[in-house]
């Protein structure tokens, strides 16, 4: 294959040679022309220039005599320079005259060559056209022998493929035969097995089988038996639905009866039924109405509640401020009461004892504006003075100070709320935690009721004297409702 390769690679090279020769002839002569066409064109510009300054001058000329014609007065002299004029125009339309036939035969002898180069160019064309014609031709020719040759080896190599495939088809088949036989040697022998196993089976099943024939013998005897005595409860189940649908017939009469009386009960009582719907409408209606009226008596109710308490604010905020201006009015009237007695007292001691003397120091001189130091008192010091009630040292009540002498239990007598605080130390253990309660076992009773106290008014979020008291007012009217309950 590959000498053929180069063979053929070799012929196409050549024919490609040969027609590229025709092509590089072509563009040399072409190339050629070009070079004369452009000196032919260069001299051409030159001669069209030299003509065209030559014409100009020689127009330059003609046109300055005319100057001097105007100016001429005999005519003998206007007639020799018209004469010259024409002349030289004369000159001038010969030498452009020239030029044109020069131009024009110049374009013939263009005309004439082109026509000789269509010409060459259409032999040249003809030229490749046959060696074209051949190269395929001889191409074709080398294409054949070289196809008749590679079918020639395609034949041999098939041949010697089918000879070798021959003999290893002949050699599989021999294997196989002899592998077949062996298989059928080996089949034969386990068909024998089987058949001598299959002759023991026979005999097993048919012993199997006459055992089991007895078997099924017994078994349809007492199925017999069993069916004969269905049969004898299907007869007596027989009689005993009879007998029920006998007393169910009954029965769906009975029931007959009582829907036709319940029916007309249900009649009488839809009857019953719409008459209380129309009483319920008019009730309703009237209910209605009343409720109108009850809802405008409460709004005006309402509203004339709130205007009273509008007005028991305002009468309270006034009064209040009344309280307050004479309070500071007389407490100012006091101060200075107190004051000219400490100057009455400081003359005294100092010009007639001749003693120091020392101003006093009272807390109701600092003080501006009425005295609510009941408000302002923590609830822990609450409990401690109402836990000291009855119980001071000595059979003596604890003087309260000065500062505290407004009660801030109100009307709540304090023995009254120390049975209340003692009730709700012993019973809202639940509210204490088991850590303080463990604590609190090696306290004093009076110090262990203080602390359980305070730990449950603090787990009621009460902290003021006025939370306390609304506590201890809650318990008394509940007490007195309970007892007038009872009575």
């Amino acid at each position: 294959v590959p000498p053929t390769s180069q063979k053929l690679a070799k012929l196409l090279f050549d024919g490609t040679q040969m027609v590229t020769d025709i092509q590089v002839a072509a563009d040399l002569r072409e190339m050629q022309r070009r070079a004369e066409e452009a000196e032919l064109k260069l001299q051409r510009v030159e001669k069209l220039e030299n003509e065209a300054k030559s014409s100009t001058n020689k127009m330059e000329e003609i046109i300055s005599k005319w100057v001097l014609a105007k100016e001429m007065r005999i005519l003998q002299e206007l007639w020799q320079l018209l004469s010259q004029q024409q002349q030289q125009c004369t000159l001038l339309l010969e030498a452009k005259n020239k030029l044109i036939s020069d131009l024009q035969q110049d374009l013939k002898t263009r005309d004439e060559q082109y026509e000789q180069a269509i010409q060459k160019q259409s032999d040249d064309i003809y030229l490749l056209l046959e060696r074209m014609e051949e190269q395929i031709r001889h191409m074709l020719k080398s294409y054949r022998h070289e196809l008749l040759q590679i079918e020639k080896a395609f034949e041999l190599e098939q041949q010697e493929l089918r000879n070798n495939s021959r003999k290893k088809w002949e050699e599989a088949i021999r294997a196989h035969n002899a592998q077949e036989l062996e298989h059928l040697h080996a089949r034969m022998r386990k068909v024998e097995e089987f058949e001598e196993q299959l002759s023991q089976l026979q005999v097993q099943d048919e012993e199997e089988y006459n055992s089991m024939k007895r078997q099924m013998e017994n078994d349809v005897q007492n199925l017999e038996k069993q069916i004969e005595h269905m049969k004898a409860i299907y007869r007596l189940n027989q009689e005993k639905l009879e007998h029920n649908l006998q007393v169910l017939k009954k029965r769906n009469e009975e029931n007959t009866i009582i829907r036709s009386q319940q029916k007309r009960k249900l009649k009488r009582l839809h009857g019953l039924l719409s008459n209380l719907r129309t009483k319920l409408a008019s009730q309703e209606k009237r209910f209605r109405e009343e409720n109108q009226g009850l809802t405008a008596d409460y709004k005006r109710f309402t509203k004339q509640c709130k205007e009273m308490q509008r007005r028991m604010r305002h009468f309270a905020v006034s009064d209040a401020e009344q309280f307050t201006e004479i309070w500071l009015m007389n407490e100012k009237e006091a101060k200075g009461l107190m004051r000219k007695a400490f100057d009455a007292d400081c003359i005294i001691h100092t010009q007639q004892l001749g003693l120091p003397w020392e101003e006093p120091q009272y807390w109701f001189l600092n003080n501006v504006g009425p005295i609510r130091s009941y408000k302002t008192k923590t609830v822990t010091k609450m409990i401690a003075e109402i836990l000291t009630v009855g119980s001071g040292k000595g059979g003596k009540q604890p003087t309260p100070k000065t500062e505290d002498r407004a009660t801030p239990l109100q009307n709540i007598p304090k023995k009254t709320a120390k049975r209340i605080l003692e009730l709700m130390s012993n019973e809202l253990d639940f509210l204490i935690e088991r850590k303080v309660l463990r604590s609190l076992i090696i306290l004093g009773r009076h110090e262990r009721t203080h602390k359980k106290l305070t730990s449950i008014f603090e787990a009621l979020k009460i902290n003021t004297g006025d939370d306390l008291c609304q506590l201890l007012d809650f318990f008394l009217k509940y007490k007195a409702q309970d007892v007038a309950a009872s009575q």
